[in-house]
């Protein structure tokens, strides 16, 4: 039966990584004649682009980019069903991550894979993985707001984003402990991506906290 539906699964798994790969971020900056790489942290992503064409760019880009870290895959579960392999889903979901993270449109540099990743994660658990992800962010967005910042540095939404994968991996643990074990493939690859998509800002927040801790030495 799975030898049968090899074909199949290779498609789903190829479709959905050439989905993630297309760069909307990227297409509508040319569009516009902006070079993205000099915006920011160089991210060719919809946050960058929002930033500097405005909201309406930028929010079209971001919904691109979530849905489709969701079709194909979405449009064959609905086709196959319960026949569909679990864990090809979940594979299938990492490699919309992965287009995204890796896009051959930029050379296999591409973006940080944040809005794909709620995609995916929409996928496989509806609303619940996005909305501890969605909470975690929220909840750093509006404390930098009390605290009176209106723009947050690369290495706060480094640290933002972390906070959102350890509220995630103690969901997934929960699951897990449930039968839902295809949730730590996404979750191991997908933790991967974001950490080495945001490694130049970890260095930075790794140096940062070493040479403070020397100067209260």
């Amino acid at each position: 039966m799975f030898n049968n539906k090899i074909p199949i699964y290779l498609s789903i798994i190829a479709l959905q990584f050439l989905s993630g790969s297309v760069m909307y971020s990227y297409i509508f900056a040319k569009l516009l004649r902006i070079d993205l790489t000099k915006v920011r942290d160089g991210n060719p992503g919809s946050s960058n682009l929002w930033r500097v064409a405005g909201w309406k760019w930028g929010f079209t880009a971001l919904a691109l980019d979530y849905f489709k870290g969701t079709l194909p895959l979405a449009i064959f579960i609905l086709k196959y069903g319960q026949s569909l392999n679990k864990y090809i889903i979940s594979l299938a979901a990492l490699a919309g991550i992965l287009g995204h993270a890796f896009s051959p449109m930029l050379k296999f540099k591409g973006g940080k894979a944040i809005a794909t990743s709620f995609g995916a994660w929409s996928v496989l658990t509806k609303w619940e993985g996005p909305t501890i992800l969605g909470g975690v962010f929220t909840a750093f967005s509006v404390y930098h707001m009390l605290i009176g910042k209106k723009q947050t540095t690369p290495e706060e939404d480094t640290i933002r984003v972390l906070f959102g994968y350890i509220a995630l991996l103690v969901y997934v643990i929960w699951k897990s402990m449930h039968g839902y074990y295809e949730l730590t493939i996404l979750y191991i690859g997908n933790l991967f991506v974001i950490l080495y998509k945001h490694r130049r800002e970890l260095a930075k927040i790794i140096f940062h906290n070493k040479a403070k801790a020397r100067s209260h030495v």
